[in-house]
């Protein structure tokens, strides 16, 4: 007598196949909504995140300016400067960089970023090429008034978006080509000014 007892406790403690495939399916329609937020969200993080460096590459270079009365370039143009090693060479106040040496004379680091040192794209200081890179990997764009005129020439692919084209009373523009990683698609670029 206790051996069907025994079976049918065994039988109701074990899943059934198809107890196993609902409990499946449940789970890949989690995953499968799961998947465009994760992307979505971690798409959102990195803009934030040049956002930021965007706004802290301006900072650097204002706090460059109060120290010295000049931004960390040679000559008058305006940029683009693909936040070179002429610039943020100067701003990371880096070791045996004749730029720093030349126009960053008291040595003070403006600015401090993680450094890579691979042809990867990734984001960060490359030591390799001197490039600042954003979170998709592709170097910032800088324009600086470098004849101190207070005004700035924003770049031609914005046409209006910051205002009548032309000259307008701004002294710094740092922007990131955004997802695309394209500078000339503008819908998903990132900038200082945003």
């Amino acid at each position: 007598m206790k051996t069907p007892s025994t079976r049918q406790s065994r039988a109701h403690q074990a899943f059934t196949l198809i107890e196993l495939l609902i409990v499946i399916s449940i789970i890949a329609i989690l995953a499968s909504v799961s998947v465009p937020v994760t992307k979505n969200v971690m798409n959102s993080a990195r803009k934030t995140s040049a956002q930021n460096d965007c706004i802290q590459i301006q900072n650097a270079l204002k706090g460059f300016y109060n120290e010295y009365f000049h931004y960390p370039v040679s000559g008058s143009s305006e940029g683009p400067y693909k936040s070179d090693a002429e610039v943020m060479d100067v701003l990371m106040n880096v070791d045996g960089s004749a730029e720093a040496e030349n126009l960053n004379r008291r040595r003070v680091t403006f600015y401090e970023a993680s450094k890579i040192t691979t042809d990867a794209k990734l984001p960060g200081y490359n030591t390799d090429t001197g490039t600042l890179n954003d979170p998709w990997g592709q170097p910032y764009e800088i324009y600086m008034d470098a004849d101190d005129d207070e005004s700035l020439t924003p770049p031609a692919i914005y046409g209006d978006r910051y205002g009548k084209s032309g000259r307008i009373k701004k002294t710094i523009f740092v922007h990131s080509g955004g997802p695309d990683r394209k500078i000339e698609t503008i819908k998903d670029n990132v900038s200082s000014w945003d």
